[in-house]
């Protein structure tokens, strides 16, 4: 008898690292790096992979970012970083969800087709691998004002420099990036 396969959980690496940069608090990111958030949920996702019982990638990725969910409160709980207000509280899921459709969107409009899903999730992974290849302070700005809504003056004002740095970053880091996007898809 023959045991299926173990799936190799590190292809879905690049996409759970973009899933952190965007939704960790940027008051966490100066305490706890979105490589080790992601490794531990790697790590914990290997030990109970003889408990899953989904049959597709997609269930795969889904159990994973239940997973990544998951270590993302405990890390916000474990820092106390916002009130107990019930009004801003969402659930796990949801900010996933939502992170996922921002990434989505920023890549393409809504596509339905099962080869279009292929192509986008190789378009977030384009992505997921050239946010990576960017300076920190790109990186952060890009995701700061293109995942999560900022305006220049935020970002300036949480990085600590200038709007016209900060907007030099962003001109740097999207011109880096799309030539990365670019290079990807010759």
């Amino acid at each position: 008898m023959t045991a299926d396969p173990l799936p190799d959980l590190n292809r879905f690496r690049s996409r759970l690292r973009l899933l952190v940069e965007i939704e960790l608090s940027p008051r966490l990111r100066v305490k706890e790096d979105a490589s080790d958030i992601v490794q531990q949920s790697l790590l914990e996702a290997h030990r109970d992979l003889p408990a899953y019982r989904g049959q597709t990638d997609a269930e795969l990725y889904g159990w994973l970012k239940t997973i990544l969910a998951r270590n993302l409160l405990n890390v916000a709980r474990h820092y106390r970083t916002q009130k107990c207000d019930l009004q801003r509280e969402q659930p796990a899921a949801d900010c996933f969800e939502q992170s996922s459709m921002r990434i989505e969107k920023f890549l393409v409009s809504e596509q339905t087709a099962t080869s279009q899903r292929a192509v986008n999730n190789e378009q977030i992974e384009q992505l997921a691998d050239g946010l990576g290849h960017l300076l920190e302070g790109e990186r952060t700005a890009i995701v700061l004002k293109h995942f999560q809504g900022w305006s220049l003056s935020q970002i300036s004002e949480h990085l600590g420099r200038p709007p016209d740095a900060v907007a030099g970053l962003l001109k740097r880091g999207l011109k880096k990036l799309r030539f990365h996007l670019q290079e990807k898809t010759e």
